[in-house]
């Protein structure tokens, strides 16, 4: 049992079922007899209410799951003063206590915003922060991180990396592998087969057009690529994805 206090931001990964009460021991309702039950209820006819905002995150792919994986099962923030992250909270509820056209689109964004900035402050403070996190606030490796990820395509070398973070090709090749604990062109690999089977998993490019996005010539280099990594052709992996039982398509934040 997690205790919660007016403020705390509250992360529960997906696989495990959770309830909020007001109280330990309270009867538990499924959202659609919570609300039968309490449907003609307002916030000002019970005073001291309780308001629970909660928003939920549909994840698939490999760098979704990746994220994921990083994180505990239960995460509760309390967010100090100065903090962005409570100036977000504050933000959520003003806005929902002052509905004005556009309020979706709003109350979206600053999720995002919410969601950012929780996991951020997560990784900041816990002392087995996940790899890619560290070397990425790492200046002598960020700035190279952030080429790799944002431009997979592009035909990146070591000495270009390394230029791009003001070290020399063998000082940036050893602080990469101290790092992240592989060679820049094994990660660069990794990155690029991960965005290839979300790109497959979504079927909006074909062959080639992935084979571009993520550096490779043509497709026939692509899928020799890839069934290096993979151990089978990517078509065939896209088939056998296809049909798994229960995947989750990629989503956005659902408030409610």
């Amino acid at each position: 049992m997690v205790e919660l206090v007016p403020g705390e931001v509250t992360l529960v990964r997906g696989g495990t079922d959770h309830y909020i009460g007001h109280e330990p021991g309270t009867d538990r309702l499924e959202p659609e007899e919570f609300r039968a039950r309490h449907a003609t209820a307002r916030d000002s006819d019970i005073p001291g209410a309780t308001v629970f905002l909660c928003g939920a995150y549909r994840f698939s792919g490999a760098i979704g799951n990746g994220l994921l994986e990083a994180l505990p099962q239960v995460l509760t923030l309390q967010a100090a003063v100065g903090d962005p992250l409570r100036d977000v909270i504050a933000l959520l509820s003003h806005e929902l206590a002052n509905p004005e056209p556009g309020q979706s689109t709003v109350l979206d964004r600053l999720l995002d915003v919410l969601l950012v900035l929780t996991i951020r402050s997560d990784f900041r403070r816990i002392p087995n922060a996940p790899r890619w996190y560290r070397a990425s606030v790492d200046p002598r490796l960020s700035a190279a991180l952030q080429a790799m990820h944002e431009d997979a395509g592009h035909p990146w070398s070591v000495p270009e990396l390394a230029a791009l973070s003001g070290l020399s090709r063998a000082a940036f090749a050893r602080t990469f592998h101290e790092a992240l604990g592989q060679p820049p062109m094994r990660y660069l690999t990794d990155w690029r087969m991960a965005l290839a089977r979300d790109h497959l998993r979504r079927g909006e490019l074909g062959m080639a057009g992935i084979a571009r996005s993520v550096g490779y010539s043509s497709p026939y280099a692509f899928s020799a690529a890839f069934r290096r990594h993979h151990g089978v052709p990517p078509g065939a992996w896209r088939q056998r994805e296809s049909m798994r039982d229960g995947e989750l398509k990629p989503g956005g934040p659902h408030l409610h």
